[in-house]
């Protein structure tokens, strides 16, 4: 099992960095590469309200899992009904399941919803959430009009005294249109996705009591 942390990572906007010299130790050769570019996918800011809630409550948050064809940092594109490429010049900075995570968990510990716990302190765990990225690619199918592409299954599970028991067991897709194919736009329509995706979720958790 993977191990949990507590709600308040920090995540960024995107961040492009270029390598495009490597120095060779031998006989002083320099020698060009194609420049690589890395993009992180930064944390929603979503603070919504909702009668009957109890706000601030204790959120642990589990590492997301991911489905094995988008695990790597390299951006995936869809080019065809059954076909998929990796694009070996444009990668996300860190794993796409921790930065996921970490954004999702930064936006959820800045909404009204919940707060950060000490890990000395577990008992004031009131909610602990997991989740599964199953897809994260741009569908390229249409050159003309590219779009970036995230499904998470999210479970939200409630402290009882029973235990933790599920309350919230829910996929949530989305998909946003990119102005070009292009990396730039398409980590920024990514960013919207997953927008697009905490939203919804706290949509469920605002329902509720």
């Amino acid at each position: 099992m993977k191990p949990f942390w507590i709600c308040g990572a920090v995540a960024t906007g995107v961040v492009v960095l270029a390598g495009v010299l490597l120095l060779s130790g031998c006989a002083g050769i320099v020698r060009d590469f194609p420049e690589t570019r890395l993009f992180v996918i930064e944390s929603p800011r979503i603070n919504r309200t909702a009668a009957g809630f109890e706000t601030g409550q204790g959120l642990l948050i589990r590492q997301f899992d991911i489905s094995a064809e988008f695990e790597s940092s390299f951006f995936v594109y869809k080019v065809s009904d059954n076909r998929f490429t990796n694009d070996y010049y444009n990668k996300f900075m860190v794993s796409p399941a921790r930065m996921i995570s970490d954004a999702v968990q930064e936006s959820l510990d800045g909404s009204v919803f919940f707060r950060q716990v000490p890990t000395s302190e577990p008992d004031r765990i009131a909610f602990r959430l997991s989740g599964k990225i199953t897809h994260l690619y741009a569908d390229i199918q249409d050159p003309k009009h590219p779009r970036a592409v995230m499904t998470l299954r999210l479970r939200l599970e409630k402290q009882t005294d029973a235990g933790f028991m599920p309350v919230i067991n829910q996929v949530y897709s989305a998909v946003e249109p990119a102005s070009e194919n292009r990396s730039d736009t398409l980590a920024r329509a990514w960013n919207l996705c997953l927008k697009q995706v905490v939203t919804k979720f706290l949509a469920d958790v605002a329902l509720l009591k």
